[in-house]
């Protein structure tokens, strides 16, 4: 028999409930908290309850799907959808979509479920599309596709989600004779038609007593609350529970800046309730989805010392060993990322002979497998790829994952491989990608108890499960219009849905109609001492919010933001505790002296140097430019190596033009290199520099274009020599390495704590027969960034001064001579710049075409002197470990690759 109790108030279930017998009835209820709290009450009454005793809805029809149909199993909704992908790439062409719509897909399968398995449902829409042809252009084709998806998945996999069951309960004729205890429904706006259509076919076993909520604005959700006027007309006896006069709300209406603001306020609220003497378990915070709220509300009601009834979980997903597992997987099955490979190849003794930066540079763009092969060490870490081709079984897949787990423990995998394993059996079969995708989202949402919520705490807990006879102080959070309506995927309009509910009998979930929002005016309406509702600008990550209907009835005040209360983490930002004052003031006035260098008011401290740094050319410059960009180089030994990627960086361009004008120029120099000779000269010097190219395919269009700089080279130094025929070339990538002292100006050839080691690599010296006048070159792609001699010193460019003054005290080996030239050779057009004394024009260089009157011995002398001034100074400022970010130009700033990590005043 089916009998239907109308309340009009949530309090009025606990007159039902004392009537209510554990042991010959079974209670219905919708969420999991709600069934521990009536198992509670159970208990404490009888000492006793029996499993059947309350049940939450899901577990009933689970129940009664396994009497009907024991075969078929209930599958997760994420491993649905894994088959789904599987069945939609074998249909494509069927189907028209293929498993990039996955999404959408099985949205329609959800919203359309009931007709998608009633018998006559095909029958009968089909029917009404051709009386609405504008809704059939707009989803008739998804129709049909979930349509044909459902019977493929039923027939073949024998499977089922839990939110299809009752749709497919309808389609047994037995049900009533499956269930045989009486059953008390208290679903409140949770109930669908077909769940109605289930009840009354149970209650011509069995007695069945379903709970309306009947508000006075039940009105105002008529579609939701359907089913029940079905339920009303079939059944046999209709009860009215007299209303019950709700106790004097204490009702606030807050506004708040975002969420955080939210957070503190209740928890500052919660610990001003506790001090008045009320108990946890007589406070509630809720949450239209309490788990967006509950990663930073937990560590404040901690840092409070606040009991609460949540669980405290954890996401198998931040597990380190799980991170590098998944990472290993993704990359060894052709999802290759920088991150993945990071992660996967630093878990390895092996991978710490590689410094990161070379790693990035290496990796930092990944396009194929192959790429992988550009460092030894990873190509042999990853070498064994995964077979992905053809169809896996699940015992292949999870031997073939479990072969790359390398932890010692293995709870944490036996957590993940369990959900699997529960879902997929063994005759299962879907390409790896799939199986990867799946253990992936497992891994995203799977979860572990850390600790057990207090039983007697403030109840913390999502909207939908919120009623509870204890509670009596509540705080609403986050009433916003996106938290309290549901986004769909469906093209169905609202008129589809009233029309198909109004022609069909299938009462569709309408997003329009939110059971939540239904349940948060019911939840409202319970007698209680203090309500606080409250709305928040922003969510964590920023984004506007707007707020709900519900709270914008409730507001008085639309506009006014709200300060959150102070809590304690606030007060121990502030604190000044007698035994910490003096910690505290040490840790201010280092704060404080931090504050000062970053906005300049204090210089950086000078860094304590164990040892002196090695120098060159570079990077005196590099001091003189910002003595910071000096310190990330040589004390801090950061790099910044150029990205393997697509594009060729200058750098790699440049190693190879200086190695090939090195072969080249070997003396005696021949003119008359092949096209095929240099392209032998290019493919060794790319093997010696390790070389390393995105794409292979990169490598001919560069080496064919360096092929035509070496021949055009070639015709430029050869008719260079007939002009200029006692030119020899006595110096090819010449190093010099030695030590220098600037207190002594003593040089040396053994290291000593005292002397700074110089070295460097001249890239060209000629010089004449007899090797007496010297000429120094130094090769440049472009002339960007050459100046005048007479602005070398103003520009701080002293790499050629320095070759003169390492020249000049007879620091190179079988070099020796007087330099009368300086140059900058740019071989995009082989011309050069730079200094030469006019006269000594003739022998190895032109005579310049406009007379500089500052090109002599004198001024040579006076360059020499001056750099070595410049030279000395810098080492002693560097001797003193001086490290201020102080650049000479800070135009130089925006393009610094060292910009993040300076502390420059006017970066900050």
């Amino acid at each position: 028999m089916l009998r239907l109790v109308s309340i009009q108030n949530r309090s009025q279930v606990a007159e039902i409930f004392k009537n209510y017998d554990p042991r010959q009835q079974t209670w219905i209820v919708s969420d999991l908290r709600t069934k521990f709290e009536l198992q509670r009450k159970i208990l404490q009454s009888s000492g006793y309850f029996i499993d059947e005793s309350v049940l939450r809805a899901s577990d009933l029809w689970k129940a009664l799907l396994k009497r009907c149909d024991p075969h078929i199993r209930i599958v997760s909704d994420p491993f649905a959808k894994s088959l789904l992908r599987t069945m939609m790439d074998e249909n494509s062409e069927v189907l028209g979509v293929n498993s990039s719509a996955v999404e959408t897909l099985f949205s329609y399968i959800d919203q359309l479920s009931p007709v998608l398995f009633h018998p006559e449902g095909y029958a009968q829409i089909e029917e009404w599309f051709t009386q609405n042809p504008e809704s059939a252009d707009r989803w008739r084709a998804w129709y049909l596709r979930a349509n044909f998806c459902v019977k493929k998945l039923i027939s073949e996999h024998r499977i089922i989600t839990s939110d299809w069951i009752t749709s497919y309960l309808v389609t047994f004729n037995n049900l009533e004779h499956l269930w045989k205890q009486p059953l008390v429904i208290d679903l409140s706006g949770e109930v669908s038609k077909v769940e109605a259509e289930i009840l009354k076919t149970l209650s011509r076993s069995v007695d069945v007593t379903v709970i309306e909520p009947s508000p006075q604005w039940k009105n105002e959700y008529a579609y939701l609350l359907k089913p029940y006027e079905y339920l009303k007309a079939e059944s046999s006896d209709v009860k009215q529970l007299e209303s019950v006069s709700t106790a004097a709300l204490k009702k606030e209406t807050l506004r708040f800046s975002g969420m955080l603001a939210e957070i503190k306020n209740a928890v500052g609220q919660v610990r001003a309730w506790l001090e008045e003497g009320l108990k946890p378990s007589e406070i509630a915070l809720l949450a239209p989805d309490i788990e967006t709220y509950w990663p930073v509300l937990q560590p404040f009601l901690d840092e409070e010392g606040i009991p609460y009834q949540k669980d405290s979980t954890h996401k198998v997903q931040s597990l380190p060993s799980i991170v590098k597992w998944m990472a290993s997987l993704r990359s060894r099955s052709g999802k290759l990322s920088t991150t993945d490979l990071e992660i996967a190849f630093y878990d390895s003794q092996e991978a710490k002979s590689l410094r990161y930066e070379e790693f990035k540079a290496l990796f930092k763009s990944l396009y194929v497998d192959e790429d992988l092969k550009r460092h030894a060490l990873v190509d042999k870490l990853f070498s064994n790829q995964l077979d992905l081709s053809g169809h896996l079984s699940r015992d292949e897949f999870v031997v073939g994952a479990l072969a790359h787990w390398r932890q010692i423990d293995s709870e944490s995998a036996q957590i993940v491989l369990r959900e699997l394993l529960q879902n997929a059996v063994v005759s299962t079969t879907m390409p790896w990608s799939e199986w990867l995708g799946y253990l992936e989202t497992v891994v995203a949402a799977k979860e572990f108890t850390l600790a057990k919520g207090h039983p007697d705490g403030v109840l913390v807990t999502k909207l939908m499960s919120g009623h509870s006879e204890s509670v009596t102080h509540r705080i609403f959070l986050g009433l916003t219009d996106e938290s309290l309506k549901q986004k769909s995927r469906v093209q169905l309009s609202r008129d589809d849905y009233f029309l198909i509910g109004k022609d069909l009998g299938f009462y569709l979930a309408n997003p329009d109609q939110s059971d939540i929002e239904f349940e948060l005016r019911l939840l409202a309406e319970l007698p209680s001492a203090h309500d606080i509702y409250c709305f928040g600008l922003t969510d964590l990550s920023g984004s506007i919010c707007s707020p709900a209907n519900f709270w914008m009835s409730e507001a008085t005040d639309h506009e006014t933001l709200k300060i959150p209360l102070e809590t304690r983490l606030d007060q121990i930002q502030a604190s000044e505790i007698k035994g910490e004052r003096e910690l505290i003031k040490d840790l201010r006035g280092e704060i404080q002296g931090r504050i000062d260098i970053d906005l300049g008011k204090a210089e950086t401290p000078a860094l304590d140097l164990k040892a002196l740094p090695s120098v060159s050319a570079s990077a005196i410059e590099s001091y003189l430019e910002c003595p910071f960009i000096f310190s990330a180089q040589r004390y801090f030994r950061l790099e910044d190596l150029p990205d393997i990627d697509l594009d060729i960086d200058h750098r790699t361009r440049g190693q190879l033009a200086h190695s090939l004008f090195e072969y080249l120029t070997e003396e005696p120099m021949r003119f008359s290199w092949s096209e095929e000779e240099i392209s032998e000269v290019l493919e060794k010097i790319r093997a010696e520099k390790k070389l390393i190219f995105a794409d292979d395919r990169l490598w001919i269009p560069l080496k064919k274009k360096h092929i035509r700089l070496g021949q055009r080279f070639l015709e430029f130094e050869k008719e260079w020599r007939q002009n200029y025929i006692h030119t020899r070339t006595v110096g090819r990538e010449a190093s010099f390495k030695f030590y220098f002292n600037p207190e002594t100006l003593e040089f040396s050839d053994e290291e000593n704590a005292d002397f700074f080691r110089v070295s460097g690599k001249i890239d060209r010296i000629d010089a004449n027969v007899d090797a007496r006048q010297l000429l120094v070159i130094d090769y440049k792609s472009s002339a960007g960034g050459i100046y005048a001699h007479g602005s070398w010193f103003k520009n701080k460019t002293l790499q050629l001064l320095f070759y003169l003054w390492v020249i000049e005290h007879k620091l190179i080996p079988d070099i020796d001579g007087e330099v009368i030239g300086l140059f900058y050779y740019i071989f995009r057009d082989f011309t050069r710049k730079g200094f030469c004394i006019e006269d000594f024009a003739g022998s190895l260089y032109p005579a310049p075409k406009r007379r500089d009157s500052t090109a002599t011995l004198e001024t040579r002398e006076q360059y020499k002197a001056e750099f070595q001034s410049i030279f000395v100074n810098t080492l002693k400022e560097i001797r003193k470990g001086k490290v201020n970010p102080e650049p000479e130009d800070k135009k130089i700033c925006a393009d610094c690759k060292w910009r993040r990590q300076c502390r420059a005043p006017h970066l900050n």
